[in-house]
């Protein structure tokens, strides 16, 4: 449940937002009703059902439908102020970004004790994962026979985890302070080190393959 909260939600929404900036008036149209059905459903399991349902079986499912419709929700909501603050999508990395420092600052206040126990070996833990990450992310994608600019993405997508979302989870687990250390010493060092990869690729730009038949075609 919590990485349907954490995870699902968000995504759903962003690809409801990003799907909505191509639609035509009758896909928007379409999209608005499922809106408007969500956040009667949506009522329905706050006002009633939440109330009335004690098997938690059946209550699980019904909070997880009402999760989804949430996302429905928040998609078409996104959509709406984007459509009047078109600066919205600019601002929301940086509101992204503040949200990882404020989890990274508040999982290290929490396990202060702990990280200076294992601080070091946790630091050296990140690196080798986040380094297999790249290594094994890239040469086993030219190794299937992937290009090379598909196989630098493939290599940040492996290396590059979702520390905000490990923070959240060890959080609502309670455990902040100890399964959330690996979150806070692999996110800041993640930002570096894939700072430091893009650059170092941004240098190297990959060279366009020439057409089938060409001289040099083979070579690619």
């Amino acid at each position: 449940m919590e990485i349907i909260k954490i995870v699902l939600v968000p995504i759903g929404a962003a690809l409801l937002h990003d799907y909505l900036k191509r639609a035509s008036a009758t896909q928007v149209k379409k999209v608005n009703i499922i809106c408007a059905v969500a956040i009667v459903w949506l009522l329905v399991i706050i006002f009633f059902l939440q109330r009335n349902i004690t098997d938690e079986a059946w209550l699980k499912s019904i909070n997880l439908s009402g999760f989804f419709a949430g996302a429905v929700i928040a998609g078409v909501l996104y959509h709406f102020l984007y459509n009047r603050f078109p600066k919205l999508d600019n601002i929301m990395p940086l509101i992204s970004m503040f949200g990882i420092i404020y989890f990274t600052t508040v999982t290290t206040a929490a396990g202060r004790e702990n990280l200076m126990k294992v601080g070091v070996l946790l630091f050296v833990a990140s690196v080798i994962h986040n380094a297999a990450g790249y290594f094994f992310g890239y040469w086993l994608s030219r190794l299937f026979g992937i290009d090379k600019n598909s196989s630098r993405t493939i290599a940040f997508e492996v290396g590059l985890q979702n520390g905000g979302m490990a923070s959240g989870i060890a959080g609502s687990m309670g455990k902040l302070g100890t399964v959330g250390l690996a979150a806070a010493v692999f996110s800041p060092w993640m930002n570096i080190s894939g700072s430091i990869l893009a650059n170092y690729w941004r240098k190297k730009p990959v060279a366009p393959c020439p057409p089938k038949g060409e001289p040099g075609s083979d070579s690619h």
